[in-house]
């Protein structure tokens, strides 16, 4: 994930002064950059819609990127893993008599279902990658690659959208999701999976999904959608904008080149829609502090597992000593599931430079639990999120050696000060 600032929305210290949070779930075969580039650009067609309003001057909105690593990025299978997504999370939202039909997808790829050829008419990709499975259709292949199929790698990526979401509500920020294309479905976990939807607004933009939790836009010459109505299971929304052909996209679905396009309609109607659903978010009351960097941890059940912190002057963060010399523990959770928050400080005067170390303790939750950290920055939002096993309960005599899981190197040259995570 990646994070931004609206223009003008700095505050004196280390850390942005955000009030709101763009979280921008983004589509298939995307890289972080250019996913990156679509938040951004998102971000410029929402502070475009807000500039006349009155309550501009009291809003300070940031952008990060939810992202869903693709076929593309791993650079594996051509392509196959985000046609497999976007077949099992169409899938998903029906009954199960369809979610398990995988004999429907690879209907699809080997072209014997109508509307297969319109699909691959605007994805190359698609239509080599059906070339090359009908080519290499034994049984051992096709087993194989079923069996890759019925477990598409995302379920790392679900779980970490949820826990960032987590993080923003307990920040106080009033968060507003857009996605595109696919990054619906992803989009669409996580807001279900939130607690108080009333601090989450919701904008889908060009939706492959079916289900909706919110409003959309959908061009009706988008090609890429207007194929796979009818082709997967399911049927997205309905157009409600035309958004004038370009040769920039002939596609008509892509989102920096079409429905954010500075020269055509889609870029005003979507900046619209965003700032109105932002503007009507209620934001929860903050109980966690923003940090030049934070630290959060969550986990799958019942239990108490704690978050320890081991920052470079030799101060040991943790339940029983809360406040350190660089950061402090401001969530800690005893009953189940988290979230625990550490935040270092946003004042340059008492962050110190070095190496913090960031792990666990399983104090008092049954062996097995499966926990979760995530490393985010003020200047770049979320940068790495593991899960592992948490161990069997250790009680207090884990404390003095918790599990390190990853490091933070916190540098500074001059006035500018760095995160890398390790």
């Amino acid at each position: 994930m990646a994070g931004m600032l609206a223009p003008g929305a700095y505050a004196a210290d280390l850390c942005p002064a955000h009030t709101h949070t763009l979280a921008f779930f983004n589509g298939v075969w995307n890289t972080p950059d250019t996913a990156a580039s679509g938040a951004r650009a998102l971000l410029g067609a929402l502070d475009e819609a807000l500039r006349a309003h009155p309550a501009r001057a009291t809003l300070a909105i940031g952008a990060e990127v939810f992202y869903n690593a693709s076929g593309l990025q791993r650079g594996t299978r051509e392509g196959i893993e985000d046609l497999v997504e976007v077949f099992a999370q169409r899938a998903a939202e029906l009954d199960d008599a369809v979610r398990q039909r995988w004999e429907l997808f690879w209907e699809i790829v080997d072209g014997r279902l109508e509307g297969w050829h319109r699909i691959a008419a605007v994805l190359p990709r698609a239509r080599d990658l059906a070339v090359a499975l009908t080519e290499a259709r034994n049984a051992r292949l096709l087993a194989h690659a079923t069996s890759f199929a019925a477990a598409p790698p995302t379920g790392i990526d679900y779980a970490a959208h949820r826990l960032r979401l987590r993080a923003l509500h307990a920040l106080g920020r009033g968060v507003l999701l857009v996605g595109h294309s696919q990054g619906n479905f992803f989009l669409n976990g996580a807001y279900r999976a939130q607690p108080d939807p009333a601090a989450l607004a919701v904008v889908h933009i060009a939706p492959a999904s079916a289900r909706a939790s919110g409003p959309h836009l959908l061009s009706g010459n988008d090609m890429v959608i207007a194929a796979l109505r009818g082709v997967v299971p399911g049927t997205p929304p309905p157009p409600n904008l035309w958004i004038p052909p370009s040769t920039r996209d002939p596609s008509g679905h892509q989102l920096i080149e079409t429905y954010l396009d500075a020269d055509r309609n889609g870029r005003s109607a979507a900046g619209a829609l965003m700032a109105d659903r932002l503007l009507a978010l209620k934001a929860a009351e903050p109980r966690a502090s923003p940090g030049f960097f934070t630290a959060t941890l969550a986990w799958d059940g019942d239990g108490d597992i704690d978050l320890h912190v081991l920052e470079p002057g030799g101060a040991h963060v943790h339940y029983g000593a809360r406040v350190g010399a660089s950061g402090s523990l401001d969530l800690d959770n005893t009953a189940g599931h988290g979230p625990e928050h550490y935040h270092a400080t946003c004042d340059p005067q008492r962050l110190q430079a070095g190496i913090f170390s960031v792990g666990l303790n399983n104090y008092a939750a049954p062996a097995g639990r499966k926990a979760m950290l995530q490393i985010a920055t003020a200047a770049h939002g979320v940068t790495r999120t593991v899960q592992v096993d948490a161990g069997p309960p250790r009680g207090e005599a884990g404390d003095a050696s918790p599990i390190v899981l990853l490091r933070v190197a916190v540098a500074r040259s001059g006035s500018a000060w760095t995160a890398t995570v390790h």
